[in-house]
């Protein structure tokens, strides 16, 4: 007699767990996206840098898809070819961005109601998961949802600079589409197929959406895959030699789907590794954390901030990304307590996938910890691809976040499940304090960085160019005033090319934003190493006037004269 499907094995979900969820949906996503609510969206997530860049770049696709700009060809670093893949691209949510633009919101307020959508989203996909396929009871489905979704150092990470890494909400969509690909295992259907392919397909797009989420997911499925391959791959070979068919149709599917998926982001970004080395070793390990970062979530943590300030001060904000360490000490100190009293023979299913996802915490810090001048990531870096694209190791625990959830929700659920009559009470009371605890403890004070209104009024105050202008450059101003980024937005409102730029990577013989060369020098330097011979004019930012800028021949021309 065969073993029942996972679709057998599947809990149900009901009208009143449905309910309570949305409601539970209403209260966090109210609490973590509160400085945008209680600012009528005044203030969006990001800063005055990277935040501005991204909702520029969500712009460009928007314009792309309306057929007013080349979608490999963004109008900065002028002339300058197939600078898209200079940074992330954000495919994926280039439609439901596109659509909120067209029902008249501004590129800012588009960003972030597209932010809390993906929210949305990504709560209601934990949900099934936790519930159908981890079967986990209404109450403790409803609360890992809350914690995956709004995580201190993702409305931290997301907030202060970094709204790109909102990409994280598709990953448990993603998984959700896997475990809904195998359902019938192992009798896969046409639908089971179709659904492989897609999960393919939108993994590949995943990588041009937001790189590090794909790449550093990834890097904790092979941590995690690896855990379980060491307690249990002689049942995993046995299980693929018994349906071979059915594996490899499945993974085949996927595959198919990848590859499909992967077009594009070879599209955008091999142009662009044919300009770009990666970046060096010495890069990644001047951002890696340090020991003491095992607990850094920031002094803006409600709960642990004064802790953290008073221990290791207010560090670089790439380094204050830990999962909070209550929920990291409750998985780790009941999975010891379990494993202590667990029968001999196999593992449960559930304390072996506590065991994998608290393997993926500790691996993940050790992969990329920095000690001195050297750290482990050192063989990531030389021998996975794609590694090379990696800065910030510290982000890995965006994604580490999602494991520690499930494998705390997973271990309560099976502890109380064993609990005898006389202490299921007594066990569901110190289940809930710590889940409460828990999601105390998500709760992060760093307000919206950045000022939608006034990047509006900024914007809409710049004339039009004159008619000759075929390029522009914007004044020198001061070497930190964000000129890079005014520029853009200039030239994404008058649809007009910038020589300047900023973004991942700039071009080879790029300079504009050097300090140890003069601004002109730089900007005579850029049009005579790409023979620019466009006419070009100044913006001069604070006079807000436009004025001829010389090319290069035009000032010898004027000198012999």
């Amino acid at each position: 007699m065969s073993s029942p499907s996972l679709r057998d094995r599947a809990a149900p979900l009901t009208l009143p767990t449905l309910i309570a969820a949305l409601v539970a949906w209403l209260v966090a996503a109210a609490i973590a996206f509160r400085s945008s609510l209680l600012t009528s969206f005044a203030m969006v997530f990001g800063n005055g840098g990277d935040g501005r860049l991204i909702a520029y770049l969500h712009e460009h696709l928007f314009a792309s898809l309306q057929g007013r700009a080349e979608l490999l060809s963004p109008a900065f670093y002028f002339p300058q070819k197939n600078v898209l893949g200079y940074t992330d691209a954000f495919l994926l949510n280039a439609l439901p961005y596109s659509a909120l633009r067209g029902l008249g919101l501004d590129p800012f307020l588009a960003s972030q109601i597209l932010a809390i959508i993906l929210s949305l989203c990504c709560f209601a996909s934990t949900l099934v998961i936790g519930r159908r396929y981890l079967r986990l009871s209404p109450a403790l489905a409803i609360c890992a949802a809350v914690l995956v979704t709004f995580p201190s150092n993702l409305m931290f990470k997301t907030a202060e600079a970094h709204p790109n890494f909102f990409a994280l909400y598709y990953v448990p969509c993603l998984v959700l589409l896997a475990l809904w690909t195998i359902e019938e295992f192992p009798r896969p259907t046409g639908w089971s197929l179709l659904r492989a392919a897609g999960f393919g397909a939108a993994y590949g797009l995943l990588f041009a959406t937001s790189f590090y989420v794909a790449w550093l997911f990834a890097l904790t499925v092979l941590f995690g895959l690896g855990t379980v391959a060491v307690f249990r791959g002689s049942e995993t070979l046995a299980l693929l030699r018994q349906h071979p068919r059915s594996c490899v149709m499945l993974v085949g599917a996927a595959l198919t789907g990848f590859a499909i998926g992967a077009i594009p982001v070879l599209t955008i970004y091999l142009p662009a590794l044919q300009q770009q080395a990666g970046r060096s070793f010495r890069d990644y390990v001047s951002f890696a954390p340090f020991p003491t970062d095992l607990i850094n979530v920031g002094i803006r943590n409600m709960v642990w901030g004064p802790v953290v300030e008073r221990l290791i001060g207010d560090a670089q904000h790439e380094r204050a990304l830990a999962v909070t360490p209550l929920m990291t000490a409750a998985l780790i100190l009941l999975l010891l307590r379990l494993r202590r009293t667990a029968s001999a023979g196999p593992l449960p299913w559930q304390l072996l996938f506590a065991t994998s996802c608290v393997a993926v915490w500790g691996l993940s810090w050790i992969a990329t910890l920095r000690i001195g001048t050297f750290s482990a990531f050192w063989l990531p870096y030389h021998l996975l691809p794609g590694a090379v694209a990696i800065r910030a190791g510290d982000r890995i625990q965006l994604l580490v976040n999602l494991w520690v959830v499930a494998g705390l929700m997973v271990l309560l659920q099976y502890w109380l499940d064993a609990a005898s009559p006389d202490r299921g009470i007594r066990r569901k009371l110190i289940a809930a304090i710590i889940v409460a605890l828990c999601l105390i403890e998500q709760i992060n004070l760093q307000p919206a960085g950045l000022a939608r209104r006034d990047e509006l009024a900024q914007l809409a105050a710049v004339p039009a160019a004159p008619p000759k202008c075929g390029a522009f450059v914007v004044d020198a101003g001061s070497p930190f005033d964000g000129k890079q980024l005014d520029a853009m937005w200039i030239s994404a409102k008058l649809r007009l090319p910038t020589l300047n730029g900023d973004s991942g990577w700039a071009p080879p013989g790029w300079r504009l934003n050097d300090p140890t060369i003069g601004y002109d020098d730089a900007v005579r330097l850029w049009i005579t190493t790409t023979d620019l011979n466009v006419p070009l004019c100044r913006y001069d930012r604070g006079a807000r006037q436009w004025s001829p800028y010389p090319l290069p021949a035009d000032e010898g021309t004027a000198d012999r004269q």
